[in-house]
């Protein structure tokens, strides 16, 4: 199988050959399952855009709706109101190799704030956890616009595919009708949707995913894995249940091996040494096995 080779905005270059992708995350929601990711000032989004870049992150993901199936829900205009100022801070802080992904579902949302990163000369594609269902006015923004997406599999609400083999038969379907449509697919990045979105989705689901990411490179496109502090490590371990804080090391055993088994990007709410030392030796392990 041919390596996967992706050029973002001939800013970024991702695939086998290239270091592993940090995206940090910037969470603006109070609603998230993880507090200690919430930044809800623009001073304490300040220093940690920051703290973020300086530390290794390539793109940093903003968004302002807990997507979990049991947050409280937002309308657009909420969303809109917590994203403006935040990406104005954003876009002021880094510089114009760091790309922005905005974590939004809908249309109505995202054309403000692509308008505020083309005022800034800052670049910006589309993290979409709905892969495009929620709203069909955000698949046409997007193709209008040629934007690179981030597709997260989801067949009629985000993450409720537990297999990799219907992740990659929904995947297939999302391609062939964005190629259809005049789309250029390679500007397409693959998200398996790791984590409980739906009830029946155990943590074993999980595992299996996270263990057969590599079928996931007949797309020949970059794999991104949001695995950071999620509830799958809480029940392997038998405990954490109610404290995402307390989830790091799980967090940091599944990413590495993530990355063994194919992921390019890694999507955290923690950018630090210790994750990025962790992600270069399984990706070394991986390119000289």
């Amino acid at each position: 199988m041919e390596k996967i080779y992706f050029k973002l905005f001939d800013i970024l270059e991702i695939g086998d050959d290239f270091p592993t992708l940090i995206m940090g995350v910037i969470n603006l929601s109070p609603e998230s399952f993880y507090k200690g990711s919430i930044y809800e000032n623009p001073e304490h989004i300040k220093i940690n855009v920051k703290s973020i870049v300086k530390n290794g992150a390539k793109m940093i993901d903003l968004g302002a709706r807990s997507t979990a199936p049991w947050s409280k829900k937002i309308t657009t205009k909420e969303e809109l109101k917590r994203l403006i100022p935040a990406m104005e801070t954003v876009c002021k802080i880094i510089s114009k190799d760091i790309i922005i992904s905005l974590d939004t579902q809908y249309r109505e949302v995202a054309e403000p704030i692509y308008d505020l990163s083309l005022k800034y000369k800052r670049k910006m594609i589309i993290n979409d956890v709905s892969c495009l269902k929620t709203d069909n006015k955000l698949q046409n923004f997007i193709i209008e616009k040629d934007l690179p997406v981030i597709l997260m599999a989801s067949k009629k609400i985000p993450g409720d595919l537990c297999t990799i083999e219907e992740i990659i038969n929904q995947f297939n379907k999302t391609i062939a009708e964005l190629k259809l449509k005049g789309y250029d697919c390679k500007k397409i990045i693959l998200d398996p949707g790791i984590g409980r979105w739906i009830e029946k989705k155990n943590y074993v689901y999980d595992l299996k995913i996270i263990g057969n990411l590599d079928k996931l490179r007949v797309f020949g496109l970059p794999i991104l894995v949001a695995l950071s502090r999620k509830s799958f490590i809480a029940s392997v371990l038998g405990k954490y249940k109610d404290t995402p804080e307390k989830r790091y090391n799980g967090t940091l055993s599944a990413t590495a091996i993530s990355i063994y088994n194919g992921a390019h990007i890694v999507r955290t709410h923690d950018v630090n040494n210790q994750l990025i030392e962790i992600s270069k030796i399984a990706q070394e392990i991986k390119r000289n096995h």
